[in-house]
């Protein structure tokens, strides 16, 4: 993906389309919880292969990561990736259980709902693409694994090589009574998923 395919006025749009997507995420999160759960406005942003393992703390860093392909009209896949500490964090919102900081081996149930979560957010921001632009999308069911970053972003950054040397970051914090759980979608098409995708909005490429 060169830098001059995504301009300021699309970034803008996918700023928007992650916006809507982060809406209908709070909601579906605050009722199957009944909690006050919620999302701010997620950030945008095009990073190269080298700054992505950084935003989870480096390669070597353990993540728990949520992800799905999606196929249709537009075809890919998303990732939701966490550090071990937000992921209990999160983890524990969810099952309302405290973990010790040395925890590490998350559990069926751990995986369960930190999937769901993922799944729900995942599930909304695809949503939000099919909605604003009428194409038609399928999710598959998610997956979780619990490993190194390098290794967790082996595919994607694998399936990315084959189109260009960025990724689309939606940058997401859930806040759980005020207390921020980061975390952050990563969004991996090609260019003619892009065109598909400006050219429903009516944006030419």
């Amino acid at each position: 993906m060169a830098d001059h395919e995504l301009t300021s006025m699309k970034l803008d749009i996918l700023q928007e389309i992650g916006n809507i997507g982060a809406g209908n995420a709070t909601t579906a999160l605050s009722v199957m919880l009944n909690s006050n759960l919620r999302m701010e406005s997620p950030v945008v942003k095009i990073l190269g292969f080298d700054e992505i393992s950084e935003l989870v703390g480096g390669p070597d860093t353990d993540v728990a990561a949520v992800l799905t392909h999606f196929t249709g009209e537009v075809s890919g896949m998303i990732l939701f990736i966490l550090q071990l500490e937000e992921a209990r964090n999160l983890a524990g919102a969810m099952l309302l259980k405290n973990y010790p900081k040395d925890y590490v081996e998350f559990d069926h149930m751990d995986k369960s709902a930190l999937k769901e979560v993922g799944n729900i957010l995942m599930s909304s921001y695809i949503s939000s693409i099919g909605t604003l632009t009428n194409l038609q999308l399928r999710a598959d069911p998610p997956a979780i694994c619990v490993d190194m970053a390098a290794s967790v972003l082996s595919l994607p950054i694998s399936e990315l090589g084959k189109v260009g040397d960025q990724a689309l970051i939606i940058d997401s914090k859930i806040l759980d009574n005020e207390k921020p759980i980061n975390g952050f979608l990563m969004f991996v098409t090609d260019e003619i998923s892009f065109e598909r995708i400006f050219e429903a909005l009516g944006i030419g490429c």
